[in-house]
């Protein structure tokens, strides 16, 4: 499509990469600390995330499709450092230094290179202010059970409308950190889930090297640049109650150099993105498409090319899509 292209081996629901903030103080939470409820125990996995180390091997599922990866995080002397490896095909690697973040594509023998802020995971955040969240989801203990061998107790996230998903996520029991995820259709059904195989604990992780690898020197270098965007000609007539703007950014597409607008909004456990570009009408697909628990929408609105996608269901996107609106006063050409 024209708008915004997306690949099929690319597209990584948001609500997934979670997990990856997986890391490890065996001290952090003594078991006479027990969370006493489910937001409790939100509470405390979302206060063992923020700022330790960790290395964890996990299995994402998705489409009858099975994807193996590696993720490291450190912090040195205040720096987030952090190195995410596919370890089957496509080869991908992910490396964080900082606000600098470079992906790496051995088969296209290229990287990408972008700038982003704040000491959370390269991929999603759980909210800090869990029962700020009780108008819109419920939160209930499940049973306790096992994950990678360790004793995991299971909080059951239910939406209390039709705009997003249900979740159940199993926390360790010792150190109240993510082992498992999986997000749910309204049905009960399995769209996507991420299961810890091994983790590393303890002060040895603070030694896993976590620097951006080598490249050749004739390896492509595409620097993407993202800025703040003011532009507010784009309004957002509808969005599902809890969801709420997060930001607005532009940056340039890698082929042909147009200007995409990406807006996100989320209600901090959900998220959707908003991209609109302007362009023509070649390969352009309107309408629903799904990729495991990633539902989009796409539209054109003139000669500008609109697509929402995010970790909700379809009629979430194609209603957030539908109320994607000019400002008053503008045209879309």
């Amino acid at each position: 499509m024209t708008g915004v292209r997306m690949k099929r081996a690319y597209i990584v629901s948001p609500w997934v990469m979670g997990i990856f903030l997986i890391v490890f103080n065996l001290s952090a939470f003594p078991q006479d600390l027990m969370p006493k409820d489910a937001l409790g125990w939100l509470k405390a996995m979302r206060e063992a995330m923020h700022n330790l180390a960790y290395q964890a091997t996990v299995v994402y599922s998705r489409d009858n499709q099975i994807q193996a990866l590696k993720l490291s995080r450190v912090i040195q002397e205040g720096v987030v450092k952090e190195h995410l490896q596919a370890l089957n095909d496509p080869l991908r690697e992910v490396v964080r230094d900082g606000d600098k973040v470079t992906c790496y594509f051995p088969d296209r023998q290229a990287m990408i290179v972008e700038y982003r802020q704040g000491n959370d995971s390269l991929f999603v955040h759980f909210p800090w202010e869990w029962q700020q969240k009780q108008g819109i989801y419920q939160f209930n203990l499940g049973h306790i059970g096992h994950v990678a061998g360790r004793p995991a107790q299971e909080i059951v996230v239910v939406p209390l409308d039709k705009y997003r998903y249900p979740r159940r996520i199993w926390l360790d029991t010792e150190t109240k950190l993510p082992l498992k995820l999986e997000l749910l259709n309204h049905d009960g059904g399995i769209l996507e889930a991420v299961v810890v195989t091994d983790i590393q604990l303890g002060k040895g992780v603070e030694k896993i090297a976590t620097v951006p690898r080598e490249s050749d020197q004739t390896w492509k270098i595409v620097d993407r640049k993202v800025i703040p965007l003011k532009d507010k000609r784009w309004q957002l007539s509808f969005l599902p109650p809890g969801f709420n703007e997060v930001l607005r950014t532009r940056r340039l597409d890698p082929i042909d150099q147009r200007p995409i607008d990406h807006i996100l909004v989320s209600d901090g456990i959900a998220s959707v993105s908003i991209y609109i570009k302007q362009g023509d009408d070649r390969g352009f697909d309107p309408g629903n498409k799904k990729l495991g628990a990633v539902n989009t929408y796409s539209k054109q609105v003139g000669d500008f090319y609109i697509t929402v996608l995010g970790d909700v269901p379809p009629e979430t996107v194609r209603a957030i899509a539908n109320g994607v609106r000019l400002a008053t006063g503008t045209t879309a050409s």
